[in-house]
């Protein structure tokens, strides 16, 4: 099913033993909050630089439809004023937190997800292309790992569910 407002997200991810050296002490960072909220497909974001400056606040619905593949996803995002963040705040819902950097690798930009909090060791690299063409056409990028993409415990909406112990858990089986 399509909706009018709904977009194909098209991405591949990647797992890092740790932050690339060329980030270690950069200061170019979003840190992004997210709040899965409880019982729903619903993700409420917020986005401040590493300055303290809110950059964005926004309600994002994010699934996978039955007939996409792991490298799909729809989303919907729906951008939202402090007041309506304030009061969508306010619901319960599960956070994520992580700081996300930008690492340009020849002619590919990735973003660099560092998580905190139950996740902390954990580092993952995105990127979007426009096309599952281009989108398969990247390369393995040398600072990471191993690909995740298909391993459904490294989509945002898994990993919030984790506490500590199970966060803790994860990193050691992937090791």
């Amino acid at each position: 099913m399509t909706h009018k407002y709904a977009q194909i997200e098209l991405e591949r991810r990647w797992l890092l033993a740790k932050l690339p050296d060329s980030l270690q002490n950069s200061q170019d960072y979003q840190l992004i909050e997210d709040r899965y909220i409880t019982g729903t497909p619903l993700r409420l974001r917020r986005m401040t630089d590493a300055g303290g400056q809110v950059t964005a606040r926004k309600l994002t619905q994010k699934y996978q439809a039955d007939d996409q593949t792991a490298y799909a996803t729809t989303i919907t995002n729906f951008y939202l004023d402090e007041a309506s963040y304030t009061l969508l705040e306010t619901l319960p819902a599960r956070l994520l937190v992580k700081k996300r950097y930008k690492l340009a690798d020849g002619r590919f930009q990735f973003s660099i997800d560092q998580f905190s909090g139950p996740l902390t060791g954990l580092v993952l690299a995105e990127i979007e292309q426009p096309d599952l063409h281009s989108l398969m056409q990247v390369p393995h990028p040398p600072f990471a790992r191993h690909e995740v993409t298909e391993d459904s415990r490294f989509t945002g909406g898994a990993l919030v569910q984790l506490d500590k112990k199970q966060g803790q858990q994860l990193l050691q089986d992937i090791n």
